[in-house]
């Protein structure tokens, strides 16, 4: 035998003897004899309602329900405060030396806030952005908010946490609005809006576009046109907001009353939008709209919240404070209130 062939032998030898080897450590040596099996878990809070006594200072303001209601927040004199709606601990949070919190609000699907303090109270005074994580006790400084003019008021804050925008609302002194655009990284541009007083805004949440209502003749705009949307001969109209799906939500304004909500995407004609009609008009500050989509009518002098496309209905006590992805809060006697919905 030539020693080519010879050596060739040992080295296909040598190889299968060290995949064998290999295969041993793999499948036997290293091996377990347990399985890893993993299971969701699934926390099914529409199970549960709140037996925590939360009490609320009489002279709390601005109270309002994280998305699940698993924290509440409220000013107290001129000072955040956030409740664990588990434990019934509160904590403070502590404004920057010599500012005080102008403006706050839940980041929609989480257990997060945004909020802007003002430096001081004078009318020149600058306001700063901050995020807070609730969950692990983090507040971060986002930007400072310039151009806000004379006496700068924060009167609306619209997040999307798929896109990372934060649009800012403020107005001052002049009867104007300023609406400011920070991204992630944050920069910060300034929305030109065709009125200059603007109210209601909505944020829609797949697309970098924001829906506003000019405040003198309820013309409702989106960011990017110059016409105004229009829905057939309806002349007064008003913003109620925007759903997760992205359609967003408009109402005729008659005699200050809402009789018929019209809803549908900002790409589409307004001509194969949907129309809700309501039995009983309500105010607009009674009509409220779910992040998924759900109109609901708020009774305030009867306690009860109406589902208005399946007539179901949900009786509260107290003061109506706001719904959650599971039911409606309430001020009783100065308590916090949990109500699932029917």
């Amino acid at each position: 035998m030539s020693w080519t062939k010879r050596i060739s032998i040992w080295i296909v030898v040598s190889l299968s003897l060290q995949c064998l080897g290999l295969f041993y450590i793999d499948h036997y040596f290293l091996a377990t004899d347990s399985k890893a099996v993993s299971k969701k878990v699934v926390e099914d809070i529409s199970a549960k309602v709140k037996d925590v006594d939360i009490n609320i200072p009489a002279n709390a303001k601005n109270i309002l329900a994280s998305y699940d209601a698993k924290y509440i927040s409220y000013y107290d004199d001129e000072k955040l405060v956030i409740v664990n709606c588990s434990t019934g601990k509160t904590k403070n949070i502590k404004s920057e030396d010599g500012c005080n919190v102008s403006f706050a609000t839940w980041v929609p699907g989480r257990n997060r806030m945004v909020f802007v303090e003002k430096e001081s109270d004078d009318e020149s005074s600058d306001l700063i952005l901050y995020s807070y994580d609730v969950v692990k006790g983090e507040k971060v400084k986002t930007i400072k908010l310039d151009w806000g003019g004379t006496n700068p008021k924060v009167e609306d804050i619209q997040t999307s946490t798929l896109t990372g925008l934060i649009y800012v609302k403020v107005s001052n002194n002049a009867n104007k609005s300023s609406i400011y655009r920070i991204d992630r990284n944050p920069d910060m541009s300034k929305i030109d809006t065709i009125p200059k007083l603007v109210g209601n805004i909505a944020l829609i949440r797949h697309e970098d576009k924001l829906v506003y209502e000019g405040s003198v003749y309820n013309k409702i705009y989106v960011t990017g046109k110059s016409n105004a949307i229009s829905v057939g001969d309806v002349d007064n109209l008003t913003l109620i907001g925007a759903a997760d799906d992205d359609n967003i939500y408009l109402a005729q304004l008659k005699d200050n009353l809402i009789s018929k909500v019209y809803y549908g995407k900002t790409s589409q004609d307004t001509s194969t939008w949907k129309t809700i009609n309501l039995q009983t008009p309500c105010a607009k500050e009674n009509l409220l709209l779910s992040t998924g989509g759900k109109i609901y009518q708020n009774d305030p002098l009867k306690g009860v919240i109406k589902d208005i496309s399946s007539g179901t209905q949900t009786s509260y006590k107290g003061k109506f404070v706001q719904l959650y992805n599971k039911g409606v809060v309430s001020l009783v006697n100065n308590k916090i209130s949990f109500v699932l919905f029917k």
